[in-house]
Order: structure tokens, then C-alpha cells, then sequence
């Protein structure tokens, strides 16, 4: 559990990606034509990946610090997370290699003193936060990344079948004309294309 000094809120990550994702379908599902769903889905798509580049190292950085150098526990579930993918940023914050042990000598049973983790942080460059301003930025910065991600995997489906559909009759059109429409490269069309295909079983 979280250090009792820290007043961790843990967001309800499965409600907000519920709501998130339902929210996605419910907009997309409405729009009948596929060009206008391939813009609006890419629009979401983009607008996801610019919210979570935008903070999600600024949640693994206030995360990474009050593990290291706070020792609090139970973050995954702040962060809304699997321990196992929480191990994984952790290592990869150490030796950049989200598969290196981080426990001293490669013992899977024994665990870092503070003063291991602390010294293993400051040479790995991990950024020494305020614990408080961390502690209280971290759920709404781990909210925030889980919507947009619930927003981003929400919208996938419709993109790829709708740039699916545009190339097939009675549309026809070009990858680099859907392209355009979505500011799109042509090539992200026939990997999406593609990507609906597969799930068709093509």
C-alpha cells in the first residue's frame, strides 16, 4: 500500500475507460457515411496520441520517483497498470531494457534496500520530484492517459473499416486520397486497411 504520508487517490481506471470507450462507439456508430467516419475517427485517434505523448512521461516520471526514492508502494493500481507492466517501466528507467533484473546481484528474491534504490535512481538519471507535488499530480495524470487510450483503441476499429470500406466499391478511392482526408500518410491507410482486413479473416 501507498505510504500513509501521501494522500494517493486511486482513479477508477475500468469506469473511465468504460466510460471512454462507450462514449467513442456511441459517435462513431452515428455517423453513416465512411469518409466522415474516417476523419472524425482519425481526428480521435491523433487527438489521443498527442494527450498521452503530452503526459505520459510526466506520470511515469512522478511515479518512478516516489518508488525510488519515496520507497511508496502500490502504484500500479494509481497508474492503472499490471504489476508486470509496471515492473517492466521500472527496469527500463534503470538499464533501459524493460527485461533487466533490478533486484542486487540477480537474486529474484531479494529486493533493493532504500539506499539501493536511491543510488541505482541517481545514476539512472531518474528525476528526484518533490513527493508531495508528485504524490498529488500522479492520479490525474494516470487518468488522463487511460481515457485517452481507452479513446485511441475505441476508435481503431472504426478507422480501419471505414478506410476499408473507402477503398472498396462504390467509393474506390485512392490510399493518398483518404490519406489526405485524415492527414493521413497513404501507407498508415493500407496498414489500417490492412488491419480490418485481418480482422475480417481475410
Amino acid at each position: 500500500m501507498p505510504a500513509a504520508h501521501h494522500n494517493l487517490t486511486v482513479p477508477n481506471h475500468k469506469t473511465l475507460r468504460a466510460d471512454a470507450t462507450s462514449e467513442v462507439e456511441k459517435e462513431l456508430g452515428k455517423i453513416a457515411r465512411p469518409d466522415d467516419r474516417f476523419k472524425r475517427a482519425c481526428e480521435i485517434v491523433q487527438q489521443a496520441d498527442l494527450e498521452i505523448a503530452a503526459h505520459s512521461e510526466e506520470r511515469n516520471q512522478a511515479a518512478l520517483s516516489l518508488w525510488f526514492y519515496d520507497g511508496v508502494r502500490g502504484l500500479d493500481k494509481v497508474l492503472g497498470i499490471t504489476p508486470n507492466a509496471y515492473s517492466e517501466m521500472r527496469r527500463y528507467a534503470l538499464h533501459g531494457d524493460k527485461k533487466a533484473t533490478i533486484n542486487p546481484g540477480g537474486d529474484l528474491r531479494a529486493r533493493m534496500t532504500p539506499e539501493q534504490r536511491i543510488a541505482a535512481a541517481k545514476k539512472a538519471g531518474v528525476p528526484h520530484l518533490d513527493p508531495k507535488e508528485a504524490a498529488d499530480r500522479l492520479p490525474s495524470l494516470a487518468a488522463t492517459v487511460s481515457v485517452a487510450t481507452a479513446r485511441r483503441k475505441a476508435a481503431m476499429p472504426f478507422l480501419q473499416d471505414a478506410a476499408l470500406a473507402l477503398t472498396e466499391e462504390p467509393y474506390d478511392w485512392s490510399t493518398e486520397r483518404i490519406g489526405k482526408l485524415g492527414d493521413v500518410t497513404p501507407k498508415y491507410v493500407r496498414d489500417v486497411k490492412n488491419a480490418a482486413d485481418k480482422r475480417r479473416g481475410r
